[in-house]
This record gives C-alpha cells, structure tokens and sequence, in this order.
C-alpha cells in the first residue's frame, strides 16, 4: 500500500467514523466531497517526511478517458522531488431521504446502483491514464435498499450492489432510464459494505 492509499484508508476510516456518530451529515454528494477533502488536507501534511515531498488534494480534477472528458471528485497528489503520483477518488452519497425532509425518500435507486458501478468502471481506466497509480470509489448510505435487498427486477439485479453478490467483472448490460445502459469490468469485485450504526460504508479499488 502507498502512502497516499494510506492516507485515503485512514481518511475514510474517520470519515465512517463521524458519519456514523452524527458528527457529519452529509446530506449530499457535494457535501460528502467536502468533509472527506478536508479531513485528506489534514491527514496529508503529517505524511510529509523529507524535502522536497509534497501532498496535494485537488478537487474536480478533469481527465480524457475514451472519448470524453470526465471530472474526478477528489485526486491525491503525492510529489517527490517533481515527480507527482495521483490517486483517484469517485465518490457517492445515497440518503435515504432527500435535502431538508425526514420523510421524503429519495427512490431512483436503480439509477444510483448503475451510476456506482459506472463509477468502478471509471476508476479502472483512471489507474491507465498519465501519472496515475490508483483509483478508488467510496460510498456512503443509510438506505438500506442498497444494502441488503435482493433485487430481482431485469434492471437492479444486473446492477446490484447488495453485500452478497460476488464476483462482479465483465459486461453489465441492460438499458436504464437515461443512462447508456452498459458497464464493462476488468477486474472482479466483491461489495464489502461495511455497517456503522444506521450507515452503511464501502470502498472499493479498482483492481486492473
């Protein structure tokens, strides 16, 4: 494990931690990208041992993949000397109820599931491009419908993300509302969620 992948466990160790403990309540993506950078800016510094070593936490970090350009949500850039190594982060927040309610569900969860592995899918070439050395995607939820339920509809059982499915990798296909409808997997992958309290945690590293 590199140091920055060190720093990013440990982050999001913490970060899992406080979410869980209602010292954060990310009520959204945005929110989500903003309480973990800043606990990265914190954490990064202390990991700085010699001249000329540099931590960076960049957010919204654009890059060419295929034939369009996607936006990171958080890159770690570890420099040495000049020489930098960056670390991809795509995140997801899925609550259970929308901005401002306690009782209006936010539902559209086959689009989340989708929009997950595509996530994953993403990730992958990430660790492909110029100066990359890993990608990861963190999620958080307190719903548990992405959790535990078995899903069995054409659309969320090819795109589960249910903590008992194994050995993910190849095509996912199958058309869903106004995505493309298709995700191509290198690597295999488990969902190791992990429950704290009412929330649910997981972190997955692109593996090829």
């Amino acid at each position: 494990m590199s140091q920055s992948e060190e720093i990013i466990s440990l982050a999001w160790r913490l970060y899992s931690d406080k979410v869980s403990s209602g010292l954060l309540n990310p009520r959204n993506e945005k929110m989500m990208q903003l309480q973990l950078a800043q606990i990265l800016q914190l954490l990064a510094p202390l990991y700085e041992s010699r001249s000329g070593e540099s931590y960076k936490v960049i957010l919204e970090h654009p890059v060419r993949i295929d034939d369009f350009t996607a936006i990171i949500d958080i890159v770690v850039e570890h420099a040495v000397d000049g020489q930098s190594s960056l670390t991809a982060i795509e995140l997801k927040c899925f609550r259970l109820y929308s901005n401002n309610s306690d009782t209006k569900k936010r539902g559209a969860q086959n689009l989340g599931m989708y929009d997950y592995w595509a996530d994953v899918e993403n990730s992958e070439k990430y660790r492909h491009q110029l100066g990359f050395s890993a990608a990861y995607q963190l999620t958080v939820t307190d719903d548990p419908y992405y959790v535990d339920t078995q899903h069995s509809g054409a659309q969320v059982k090819t795109y589960s993300t249910n903590r008992n499915r194994t050995n993910v990798t190849g095509v996912l296909e199958c058309q869903v509302a106004n995505r493309d409808g298709r995700i191509v997997l290198r690597g295999t992958y488990g969902l190791p969620w992990v429950t704290k309290g009412n929330f649910h945690f997981i972190a997955q590293a692109a593996t090829v």
